[in-house]
């Protein structure tokens, strides 16, 4: 890639050695493809030099009399440069030698008399032709060629593509002249249209969303083409599969370039308007989502969650986002519950070009996210919807998974008369003569493509962009091409035959690996190509079958976009900081690409979903892409915990900051990051990740003298060893915290440190000492009208105020908690104030106040409080008579509990809930809980026995075994007081 080719006879071998030594040299040096130093020996020799011409930037021809006669093979080398059309530069090596005549009309260099001076005209020659000038010169050249081969054009199909290339060619010298007549004028518009684009793109028109209601989610993945060819029993199977209600999931499987995604869509496209394809007949469809590894609308759990809430009332739609962003709930929670709410009907999921989430070697689904979401819609109990995931390869971990419900449909080439037929159909303008070719002529091309859709398209661009090539003769020369890999050739062969502009459109494409509008095409390439105007280039690669264009925005296929991103040279990581002149390279143009997205976001007021995030989220894959984690991390840095962290997407700001561990060289970066790594662990209950992330930053923060991060992520390391049981650790790192606060004079820091200090003092049983604590607490958040933690910190006064005995003065605090929950709508303070409130009632015997407010608490999603008041609603009806009642709670306060404990199995709180919940269920149904209730306290003990918890667990547990007539529970008392 990116070489000049040179093409001599062995008379004139010592001179192209020479030529290529001072042009490798430079200044500049340019490099060069010379047979007799870079063909590898082991390697079949035409196929190389074909591979060099094909990918070459110009072709040198040094002229001899061996090479300029017609059986010499450097004609066979200079007729590919044509077709692949390449500039050839004729050099005179002997002066009596003339160019052929099909290279007659082209400027030659001198090389007979100085070699000296013949380099030197080269070298300016080598300028020239990257000038506007030399370009209009280049495109003359291939325009005089066209029009000789059009006066000598006698069959049809040949005719109509050399008057489309001539017709083209006249346009795009008229619009080179234009640059060179008024290249400012030229620039201006280009930066106009650019501007308008980038200007659309971030008010008006952001990436596709749906919005919630719709029936059909997201654009699909493909649009059938209308020459879409056979398929009719593949297509009654998946109709099948879908009229199916025992059947759930589909692996549509087959090698790249089958037609698999094109098969699916073209099925779903019909079921919108509720009929099967092929006269199927009808079938009613409630709604469909679309997904794909690659695009706009990616398969991630956020997207397959969101995306099929969207087809909910919003009430559902609303209670489900609130378990979503639930931390401690797990996928397989949350994809039940979202499962239930379609019981009927018939949803279908398509999850397309799922080979990107599978891993190559072990066959594993790469998203364990994603693999439990499966797992779950495979495993749940009747629901209606269906999922059709299509893929190169099947994935080995859902191979065992209730392979009742699965249906696998191998998918290989069209038969015959199929892909004939859509050969002739492509060719609607008998432009490159599939349409009228002969039955014999096409069954070869199929049988040689082995049918593959794609292939056949790919064939069809090839020609189209190459005028010199027939059908026979692709099939001629290259039957070994032909017999392997064919749509990855074919791709290649097709991309290398498209003219300089059309190469770098379809690279710019493969370099935002996204949908994108032409306007940021334009931008990319704007430094390279001062008029640049990529619509009409990509119109023409649509036709051509090589770009897909979905509403406005275009991309590659997969395979097209591997070679047209493979044909860029690497270049260095400093080509980022080149702005005014960067090379043409992937570092490069990857960061102009990322610079596209950063100026074409919303404003700031206008982030509220993290759709409106799209731009912030491309422009951190690029950057990460091209090496520049620094540039990433303060992205995340401003869409990280302001936005993501603060509307529950752990997950995904864990996977972002995970990306980047380790690559950040920035100390104040890094630091950050991996702080807000830790936090994100935190949430999510992954309590030791989250320690050695914050015992890093702490390092960090030290290092850097920045004591406001210091004293934040030692208050961090407090929680996450208060949370496994470790209260003596924590309290040495909530005095840590606060005195650095009391320092930097941040009163609210020291507020929230006096409320920690508070939480353990009580969970080891210091009564008094926890209230002073309370109460410093209390006192801040008032002067600072802070109302959520004021509501919160009133409860955990309550609470200790239960502790003592003290029911009134909770039973005030409570109240006054609840009012400010309500007011200020915080589901964390209200559940924990009815939760106070329904025990002090409990404790006071009033057992119908006490239900009431256990009730009010259980309708609040929080996550840390849901399990307990449902363990104390189920104890309250219990003792009220109502088993039935008790019973429920008590299932659910188990179900609630466990998931907490699957994310950490430290979780002491929801190991007492459970123990106190499976002690209810004995009451209320038979003593064989009896076992896992004392398993359940067992293990909280085992985390901690601080005084103040046990004697909370106990007042429970001795509430609760007021109803044990029987003396079931008569073991279970001596584990949850850690006996």
């Amino acid at each position: 890639m990116n070489h000049n080719f040179i093409c001599y006879s062995d008379l004139a071998t010592e001179f192209a050695l020479r030529l290529t030594d001072v042009l490798e040299a430079g200044p500049p040096p340019l490099p060069v493809w010379l047979d007799k130093r870079d063909l590898n020996p082991g390697g079949n020799w035409d196929s190389q030099v074909a591979e060099a011409i094909s990918t070459c930037n110009i072709l040198l021809f040094i002229m001899t009399s061996d090479s300029v006669d017609d059986a010499s093979i450097c004609k066979l080398e200079w007729t590919r440069a044509l077709k692949y059309k390449k500039p050839i530069v004729p050099i005179k090596l002997d002066p009596t030698v003339e160019a052929p005549f099909r290279l007659a009309n082209r400027q030659y260099i001198d090389f007979s008399s100085s070699f000296d001076q013949g380099l030197a005209r080269l070298r300016n020659y080598f300028r020239w032709l990257a000038s506007p000038e030399g370009a209009v010169q280049s495109l003359k050249y291939r325009l005089a060629d066209a029009e000789r081969d059009l006066r000598r054009a006698k069959d049809p199909a040949e005719n109509a593509r050399l008057q489309e290339e001539r017709e083209q060619l006249k346009l795009d010298i008229a619009n080179q002249e234009a640059i060179i007549t008024d290249p400012q004028m030229t620039q201006a518009r280009v930066q106009e249209s650019v501007t308008i684009g980038i200007e659309r793109d971030r008010l008006g028109e952001k990436p596709i969303s749906t919005p919630r209601h719709a029936k059909f989610i997201n654009p699909p993945p493909a649009v059938a083409p209308s020459y879409f060819q056979g398929r009719q029993v593949e297509t009654q199977i998946i109709g099948d599969f879908l009229k199916n209600d025992t059947s759930r999931l589909m692996m549509v499987v087959g090698r790249a370039g089958v037609g698999k995604t094109a098969m699916v869509c073209r099925l779903l496209k019909a079921l919108e308007g509720g009929q099967l394809p092929d006269d199927g007949g009808p079938m009613p469809i409630d709604g469909i989502v679309y997904l794909s590894a690659v695009g706009s609308h990616q398969t991630t759990i956020f997207n397959l969650y969101s995306d099929l809430s969207k087809l909910l009332p919003t009430v559902a739609a609303t209670r489900l986002d609130a378990l979503y962003k639930n931390p401690h709930a797990s996928t397989d929670t949350k994809m039940r519950a979202l499962l239930k709410e379609f019981p009927r009907g018939r949803i279908v999921i398509v999850l397309d070009s799922f080979e990107d989430l599978v891993d190559t070697e072990t066959l594993d689904i790469t998203s364990m996210e994603i693999r439990h979401a499966l797992r779950a819609l495979l495993d749940s109990p009747q629901h209606a919807v269906k999922v059709i995931i299509t893929t190169r390869v099947a994935p080995r971990d859902l191979a065992l998974v209730q392979l009742g419900r699965q249906v696998l449909l191998a998918l290989d080439g069209l038969p015959s008369p199929y892909a004939e037929n859509l050969l002739r159909a492509m060719d609607r303008d008998c432009k490159v003569g599939f349409r009228d070719a002969p039955d014999s002529l096409l069954n070869e091309a199929r049988e040689r493509t082995r049918g593959y859709p794609r292939a056949l398209e790919t064939l069809f661009a090839r020609l189209s962009a190459d005028r010199h090539t027939t059908l026979p003769g692709v099939l001629q020369d290259n039957a070994k091409l032909l017999s392997r890999n064919i749509v990855e050739a074919l791709a290649g062969e097709a991309f290398n035959r498209l003219d300089a502009d059309a190469q770098q459109v379809m690279e710019a494409l493969a370099v935002y690996a996204r949908p994108v509008t032409p306007a940021a095409v334009d931008f990319l390439l704007q430094p390279y190509v001062p008029d640049v105007d990529s619509t009409p280039i990509l119109n023409r690669l649509v036709s051509m079958q090589l770009v897909l264009r979905k509403q406005g925005r275009c991309s590659l296929l997969s395979v097209d976009h591997d070679y047209a991103f493979g044909c860029l040279p690497k270049g260095k990581k400093r080509d980022r900081n080149k702005k005014n002149k960067p090379p043409f390279t992937q570092f490069a143009l990857m960061d102009r690409a990322a610079d596209y997205f950063k100026i074409s976001r919303a404003p700031r007021e206008d982030w509220k979903t993290i759709d409106d995030l799209s731009p912030q989220l491309a422009e951190f894959d690029l950057r990460y892409a091209g090496g520049d984690y620094d540039t990433a991390a303060k992205i995340l840095s401003e869409i990280g915990f302001g936005y993501l962290f603060l509307w529950g997407f752990y997950q995904v700001l864990a996977e972002l900051h995970e990306r980047l561990d380790g690559k950040i060289t920035n100390r104040t970066l890094k630091y950050q990051s991996r702080g807000e790594l830790g936090n994100a662990y935190y949430r999510m209950g992954y309590y030791q990740k989250a320690i050695a992330c914050y015992e890093q930053t702490v390092r960090d923060a030290r290092d850097q003298n920045d004591p406001g991060t210091l004293g934040a992520y030692l208050g961090n390391l407090g929680s996450s060893y208060t949370e496994l049981g470790m209260t003596d650790r924590a309290i040495i790192y909530y005095e840590q915290a606060l005195t650095i606060s009391r320092q930097l004079r941040d009163l609210q820091g020291e507020g929230i440190r006096f409320g920690n200090l508070g939480n353990c003092y009580a969970e080891l049983g210091q009564i008094d000492r926890a209230i002073v604590y309370y109460e410093q607490a209390l006192a801040i958040s008032r002067q600072l009208r802070d109302r959520q933690r004021e509501g919160l910190q009133m409860g955990d006064l309550a609470k200790v105020l239960i502790d003592k005995a003290n029911y009134e003065g909770a039973a005030a605090l409570s109240w006054e908690s609840l009012q400010i929950g309500q007011e200020i709508s915080s589901p964390q303070t209200s559940i924990w104030a009815n939760c106070h409130l329904a025990l002090i009632c409990l404790c006071t015997n009033d057992l119908s106040r006490a239900r009431t407010a256990a009730e009010a608490g259980r309708q609040y999603d929080e996550p840390d409080g849901k399990h307990y008041v449902l363990a104390l609603l189920g104890l309250i009806a219990l003792r009220q008579g109502d088993n039935e009642a008790a019973q429920e709670a008590f299932v659910e306060a188990v179900a609630q509990a466990n998931e907490l404990v699957k994310y950490s199995a430290s979780n002491f709180r929801a190991l007492d809930t459970n123990g106190l919940a499976l002690s209810g269920l004995a009451l209320c149904r038979d003593n064989s809980h009896v076992p896992a209730a004392i398993e359940a306290y067992k293990a909280a003990r085992e985390i901690t026995k601080a005084a103040g918890i046990v004697a909370r667990a106990l007042r429970l547990f001795d509430a609760l075994a007021v109803v044990d007539e029987a003396n079931v529970l008569a073991g279970v008392r001596r584990a949850a007081g850690g006996e």
